[in-house]
């Protein structure tokens, strides 16, 4: 919003703080139905290949022999992509990775055309085997009648065969809902900052230090269990409100929640191996949270409130694995999009 004072600011913000509790209410209800990963709905809507697309198994000439990652992660894939095979791609994780907010959902795990999923898919050469993404997913098991978690979708694509001893990269965004991200947003609104603010950020990192790590470490050892060449590439997430900028959180707790961000991408990327790749979409997403003239976080009151829009997952999403894991995604000398 504009730093000049208006008559209508206070109004304006009034009826953000109105917003963001609908928003609020709508994640602590949930609103995504569970799906089959992989529903013929999003097959269909052009993410993924035929067999006559793909290309075959056959051994080849790796394309990561020795190549390391940024930060000190050593090493390529273990076989390496053949110049006459695709590059084997499954997804997992929440409604961050589905795409959700992004565009039309495409089946009731609200999966979208526009997320980060779909858009490596249509790299040359990428072939999305599975895309269990799951908004509403968590790091834990939770009852039946959930979104498809994070052990489930590891599960499903292992007993399908798709994630198997071929694939060559998984990519993972998981941990928000396990923090209960709805709760602490709903604990730092205000136009001042309220009492409870602090302490539930408190709360959801000691939880993300006790219980989310070592389930987030359990599951990634399943991944490479499963799929022993993949290249495991995990993203963070971003910050969510533009710091400075008048909006439903007030200026305090604008830094502490993103701060709380910062400790949230903190667990997540402790857990990944030295094989992986974690990827922070904070300095991409900078500048562009709510409350920022061009915000790529949606924020009008309905169901895709604070998640990503189309924008956010191009720019921000996309555009972070690749500038951090994009040789992964690449055959050599096969480059750009179908």
């Amino acid at each position: 919003m504009s730093p000049v004072q208006h008559p209508s600011r206070r109004t304006s913000r009034r009826g953000s703080l109105a917003v963001l509790a609908l928003a609020v209410s709508a994640l602590l209800i949930g609103g995504v139905a569970p799906a089959a990963a992989d529903s013929p709905a999003h097959r269909g809507a052009g993410n993924g290949h035929s067999p006559e697309h793909r290309g075959g198994h056959g051994a080849g000439n790796g394309h990561g022999a020795g190549s390391g990652h940024g930060g000190g992660n050593a090493g390529g894939h273990g076989g390496g992509n053949g110049w006459g095979r695709d590059i084997d791609y499954v997804a997992f994780g929440d409604s961050y990775a589905s795409g959700f907010g992004g565009g039309p959902l495409l089946d009731a795990c609200g999966r979208t055309a526009q997320g980060y999923p779909a858009l490596l898919d249509a790299l040359n050469r990428v072939d999305l085997e599975t895309d269990a993404t799951c908004a509403g997913a968590t790091a834990l098991t939770t009852p039946p009648d959930a979104p498809a978690d994070l052990p489930e979708q590891i599960s499903d694509a292992a007993a399908r065969g798709t994630l198997n001893a071929r694939t060559d990269v998984v990519t993972v965004t998981i941990g928000g809902n396990d923090i209960r991200f709805g709760t602490v947003v709903a604990a730092c609104i205000g136009q001042q900052l309220p009492a409870t603010c602090a302490p539930a950020l408190e709360q959801a990192n000691t939880y993300a230090s006790t219980v989310l790590a070592p389930q987030l470490a359990a599951q990634f050892a399943r991944i490479a269990e499963v799929a022993p060449r993949a290249t495991l590439v995990v993203t963070g997430y971003p910050y969510l409100f533009e710091a400075g900028t008048s909006g439903p959180l007030s200026a305090e707790a604008q830094t502490l929640f993103n701060a709380g961000t910062d400790d949230l991408n903190a667990v997540i990327a402790g857990q990944v191996p030295g094989s992986g790749v974690f990827v922070d979409v904070v300095d991409e997403f900078a500048g562009h949270g709510v409350g920022a003239a061009d915000s790529w976080i949606r924020l009008e009151g309905g169901q895709f409130d604070l998640h990503p829009n189309e924008t956010g997952y191009r720019e921000g999403y996309l555009a972070a694995i690749l500038a951090d894991a994009g040789s992964e995604f690449s055959a050599p000398g096969c480059r750009g999009l179908h």
